[in-house]
């Protein structure tokens, strides 16, 4: 049977073994010290930086559907079909508005489309479209690169603004809003909310037959 106890050092002789073989053990600072200086270096490639500097392909209804059919069953309950707390807005699927049947990423994404054709019905705006436009991040060479916002809204005055849904703001989305503000300071972007989505729920939620 092989000995795994620890000796004077902290190590298992499978531990010293790799060591003088150059293996690094996953999760301590050296490790993680190797991954970040091999992701630079290949970061600086050509080939690598041109690839990761193009648009993201527009990803049409079918494509989504098809993602979230894979998915299904192997993300938690909560995240596919609403059961939890952090999670109850997302229940992604096809939703009837005035565009027709719509993949929406959430619940509340389909329901805010039905207020802003609400809007458009009463006048106060033109009209919307739904994940069109990609903004890149040309100076991130790593990490967060891009953001597609959720509608993009064409007003009377004949202005474009962009309105993110958002139930649950993770650190991702976080870093995607503060680069849109930082590189693309003269785009509006304005967030729904919690708040926001609630209220306007509230008020004629009902009356629009919310989903």
């Amino acid at each position: 049977m092989r000995d795994y106890k620890k000796i004077k050092d902290g190590m298992t002789k499978g531990e010293r073994h790799a060591r003088k073989k150059g293996q690094l053990k996953q999760g301590t600072p050296e490790w993680l010290e190797r991954i970040r200086s091999k992701t630079k270096e290949a970061m600086l490639k050509p080939e690598i930086n041109f690839k990761l500097r193009q648009p993201r392909m527009p990803m049409t209804n079918e494509i989504k559907k098809k993602i979230s059919d894979t998915l299904a069953g192997k993300l938690p309950k909560n995240m596919m079909f609403g059961g939890g707390n952090s999670y109850q807005n997302i229940q992604r699927g096809d939703y009837e508005c005035s565009k027709g049947l719509v993949y929406f990423r959430s619940k509340w994404e389909a329901n805010y489309a039905l207020y802003l054709d609400f809007l458009i019905e009463n006048n106060q705006i033109k009209n919307w479209e739904y994940e069109v436009d990609v903004f890149i991040f040309h100076e991130i060479q790593f990490g967060t690169r891009s953001y597609r916002p959720d509608f993009k809204i064409f007003n009377n005055n004949e202005s474009i603004e962009y309105h993110e849904v958002k139930g649950y703001m993770d650190s991702k989305s976080k870093t995607k809003l503060k680069r849109m503000t930082r590189y693309y300071p003269e785009i509006k972007l304005i967030l729904i909310d919690g708040p926001v989505y609630n209220a306007i729920k509230k008020q004629i939620g009902k009356m629009l037959h919310f989903y």
